[in-house]
């Protein structure tokens, strides 16, 4: 048997489950699909990449344990390509795409300098830029830069029209004649899905005004705005002239347990950042207890309206004119704001469901892994758990609850004796399917919480 746990995903959830398994004395293998681990964790940690330097002084305990940890490898640019075999014994095999950048890469910065290829940073929720070669953030895991070879202008092995990047790296680092893709064999124990999600597209808010103008941003935007190591410093600014907004419209349409988390806090962050209205437009028909909870925000010169938005128009002085049908006083409204946030939801991670079929486990109709009843990280599949907003969307603290739930059983296969410690319960949220609609009662609750946000200055 042996004693090896693979995860895939390295994010907070992923994360949490290797350094779990690493400490009960398993061997942790964690596949990540993208360039550096950490996901969003680690983009809330650092300043965008190509302009931060790496420095001792910032290193983190997350860094410092995934490099001193010899029971935890670090596979990047990878993914699941097999999973054969039983719980305790299973064959996987892994490929790894190139990155084209070798360890020997000290970050100097000479190749981001000369680099002719400019795309937005996805880091940045789109807000900044990158090159070709990057990294996504000061500080990463592996240290070394990547070569986004989609973007660049070669195409390896025999097309190879720049090479200004080749040519200034003084660390002698970067090769486009090296293997396109590796496979890695394993034999493990045990697997925990932990791939982390992904927000819904803005696209689906063009109708009424997204993209239409800079300062009409979807939530994850806004919430890379608010972040200190964003491109603003932490502070919400109009991307059309990086002027402090006086007035902001949050537009909720699903009003999810998650989306409600998330402006709740965009709302207390914004008020903290005195920003003079807050507004928020939740497009639903307002219950009895909503209208008494508008009442009571409104005593206290909170704007919160359930309604119908029509149109967010350009206006003059670089103001957004917003019209909607306001429910709550069943009237026509056109109001001024300098920025409206579209607050997207969240969806599935990309490729969750090759991943699923790879991996043998079911999905539910919300297209998140389908988690047992009785325990919520057990998946279709006996040896395969999940964790973290795979199997639907979850707050900070069931993602981690989650993540130590699925290690301790990936652990238990491996070794019997390491059993579920007493107290170690299932996330209180953890489902085994997205909910498709709230009952009245959490709606009421979620909506009052986002309420007392606003009111609470």
């Amino acid at each position: 048997m042996t004693d090896s746990v693979l995860i895939v995903g390295s994010g907070m959830a992923g994360l949490h489950a290797a350094k779990a398994c690493a400490d009960a004395g398993a061997r942790a293998i964690v596949v990540e699909r993208g360039p550096v681990v950490g996901g969003r964790l680690a983009a809330t940690l650092f300043d965008p990449a190509g302009i931060g330097e790496r420095s001792e002084g910032m290193r983190t305990p997350l860094m410092e344990m995934l490099e001193n940890n010899e029971n935890i490898e670090i596979i990047t640019l990878a993914g699941l390509e097999r999973l054969e075999g039983r719980p305790g014994h299973f064959s996987v095999a892994i490929r790894e795409r190139q990155r084209f950048v070798t360890d020997d890469c000290t970050r100097c910065k000479n190749c981001h300098t000369v680099c002719p290829v400019v795309r937005p940073n996805e880091y940045d929720a789109g807000l900044t830029f990158r090159k070709a070669i990057y990294t996504p953030m000061s500080d990463t895991m592996p240290p070394a830069w990547v070569i986004d070879i989609e973007s660049c202008l070669n195409t390896p092995p025999n097309y190879l029209p720049c090479q200004q990047c080749v040519e200034v790296c003084d660390d002698h680092a970067i090769f486009f004649n090296l293997p396109l893709e590796t496979v890695h064999e394993r034999q493990v124990g045990a697997v925990i899905l932990a791939p982390g999600f992904r927000t819904e597209d803005p696209a689906r808010f063009a109708d009424v005004g997204y993209g239409a103008h800079p300062d009409v941003v979807s939530s994850a935007e806004m919430q890379r705005l608010l972040e200190s190591p964003g491109p603003t410093g932490g502070f919400a600014s109009k991307p059309s002239d990086e002027a402090y907004p006086e007035s902001v419209l949050l537009v909720l349409d699903n009003p999810s347990h998650f989306a409600l988390y998330i402006v709740a806090s965009q709302v207390r962050q914004l008020l903290a950042q005195d920003v003079e209205i807050v507004a928020v437009l939740i497009l639903a028909s307002p219950g009895e207890e909503q209208e008494k909870m508008r009442e009571l925000a409104s005593e206290s010169g909170i704007e919160v309206h359930w309604g119908a938005l029509f149109k967010v128009d350009p206006g003059e002085e670089n103001v957004l004119e917003v019209s909607y049908e306001d429910l709550s006083a069943h009237r026509f409204v056109r109001a001024s704001y300098d920025m409206v946030v579209m607050c997207n939801d969240v969806e599935p991670p990309e490729g969750l469901a090759e991943l699923a079929a790879v991996a043998g486990v079911d999905l539910d109709p919300g297209g998140y892994i389908l988690a047992g009843d009785g325990n919520a990280v057990e998946t279709s599949r006996p040896g395969v758990f999940v964790a973290g907003c795979a199997s639907g969307p979850k707050n900070i603290r069931d993602s981690l609850s989650a993540a130590q739930l699925a290690a301790t059983s990936a652990t238990a296969l491996i070794d019997p004796r390491l059993l579920q410690p007493e107290g170690t319960e299932a996330p209180a949220e953890a489902s085994a399917a997205k909910p498709t609609g709230m009952p009245p009662d959490d709606m009421r609750q979620q909506i009052e919480q986002l309420l007392y946000a606003l009111i609470d200055r």
